[in-house]
């Protein structure tokens, strides 16, 4: 699986109508200032009859009464407002309306029912991070009306497209989930076309195909990675994947080296590469992935980086492709930096000395928050699993802020739940998600179905653990 890197002024009248021309006589001749016999007498000031009578203000019939003012119709309904939202909502090439019959699949007066799914040979533990972060929901109260978040089903698709689509359907219906937290290499357009037209959100890392347009169910927790990869119309290229390097190198001057797994996010990633390099991109190879056999002999790749000698090899490829060619490249000599965007799992070197022996020294560029514990987010993250007797590694922390969306968007619907309320106050009304100081981009939608906040950050390997090489930052467009 290749994960793809992938953001009146006041209206006064300045004329000076009301003020007195300027005197024509001069001021020495001025004798009605000397004498100021109006001033001194000043009898209309002291006896003011009209004021302390003040008829008019004293009995003010019609402001007391103030019959329009006081019921204000107008106002307090605010029709407009409250009572007639918006219909849809158009942004870039996609229009956002609602055109199904309601439903309440998976919501009663107490619970809210969701299912999670995912390549559990890539994304270990992210059964734990959704729990971790559904814990919390329920322990805090965060959805309206007191409901509480029931997991009631969880599937390992076994890299197996088909198992991943009839996990989904089982999900739906059998177990009439609300929504599904789903990340997998496999879950292709059979499963994602038939969780939209089914009317069921699911979230989760947004680098395939399902979580941007036309799809309007699927939420990617960094938005939609791969739009301009997969010809989604408005989509633009990552910027981190070219930014990052630049400001990690302090120049545009360097050399890149890519390997991508060969399966469709690969190719659509290589496609992404070529455009976002170009004469920088020095290869741009394919590697067998795992499930088709893996790499049985990595030198024509090492001899591949050796030949061209590229300033940062990045391995665009599944777990075990990552550490083959990490471990190869390293033991061939070659001393330039190696990145991928898979191998940060916390606590991997200490408790697999030979796997961390692979990655010493070796980056890995990251699109969840390194476990940075001074950062309020990843206190509450840590917390969390804790609270769920887990650690968290790379598949649980994927598991974990994309159970951390859907929980957000389902309190966004209000108290009132179904699948039209959630699609107005996501898709229609507009949502944005919050985040601690640390945590992971806010997406905001319907834009991120064709865009992203792009952000990204690195570790390395130092020592046998992990140790942050380039905070995490991001590069989207925060307006869009």
């Amino acid at each position: 699986m290749a994960a793809l890197v992938l953001v009146a002024t006041a209206c006064g009248n300045d004329d000076d109508d009301g003020g007195a021309p300027a005197p024509t006589v001069a001021e020495e001749e001025a004798p009605m200032d000397d004498a100021e016999p109006m001033d001194d007498a000043e009898p209309m000031d002291d006896a003011e009859p009209m004021d302390d009578a003040e008829p008019m203000d004293d009995a003010e019939p019609m402001d007391d009464a103030e019959p329009m003012d006081d019921a204000e119709p107008m106002d307090d309904a605010e029709p407009m407002d409250d009572a007639e939202p918006m219909d849809s909502r158009t942004w870039g090439a996609f229009t956002y309306e609602i055109d199904f019959e309601p439903s309440t699949r998976g919501v009663t007066d107490d619970t809210v029912r969701i299912g999670a799914m995912t390549q559990s040979a890539l994304y270990a533990g992210y059964e734990d991070g959704v729990n971790a972060r559904l814990q919390r929901a329920n322990r805090d109260g965060e959805l309206p009306g007191g409901r509480s978040l029931e997991l009631v089903q969880f599937v390992d698709d076994g890299s197996d497209p088909q198992a991943n689509f009839d996990g989904a359907r089982s999900m739906v219906e059998n177990d009439e989930v609300f929504g599904i937290v789903v990340t997998s290499a496999v879950s292709l357009p059979q499963t994602t076309d038939y969780l939209h037209e089914n009317q069921v959100p699911f979230t989760g890392w947004g680098f395939m195909p399902g979580f941007c347009a036309p799809n309007a169910w699927g939420f990617g927790m960094n938005g939609c990675l791969s739009g301009y990869a997969f010809g989604v119309e408005g989509a633009e290229p990552l910027v981190s994947v070219q930014r990052f390097w630049a400001d990690y190198f302090g120049t545009e001057d360097f050399t890149v080296g890519i390997f991508n797994s060969d399966d469709d996010a690969g190719r659509a990633g290589a496609t992404l590469y070529e455009t976002v390099w170009g004469d920088q991109l020095v290869f741009n190879e394919f590697v067998p992935t795992e499930s088709a056999g893996g790499i049985t002999d990595p030198t024509r790749f090492v001899n591949t980086v050796l030949d061209t000698d590229p300033d940062v090899v990045i391995n665009s490829t599944d777990f075990a492709g990552a550490i083959t060619l990490k471990a190869s490249i390293s033991a061939a000599g070659w001393d330039g930096v190696v990145a991928d965007y898979l191998t940060y799992v916390p606590g991997l070197p200490q408790l697999s000395p030979d796997l961390g022996f692979a990655l010493e020294g070796g980056y890995a560029v990251t699109q969840v928050p390194p476990l940075d514990s001074s950062q309020p987010a990843i206190q509450q993250l840590l917390a969390d699993f804790d609270a769920v007797e887990a650690f968290p590694g790379f598949g649980s922390m994927v598991g974990y802020w994309s159970a951390d969306l859907l929980v957000q968007m389902i309190a966004a619907a209000g108290e009132d739940l179904n699948t039209a309320s959630f699609y107005q106050a996501i898709n229609i009304d507009g949502f944005q998600s919050s985040q601690q100081a640390g945590g992971l981009g806010e997406v905001r939608f319907p834009a991120d179905h064709v865009i992203a906040p792009d952000c990204a950050g690195m570790v390395q390997v130092v020592d046998g653990e992990f140790e942050v090489a380039y905070p995490f930052v991001c590069y989207g467009e925060p307006d869009r």
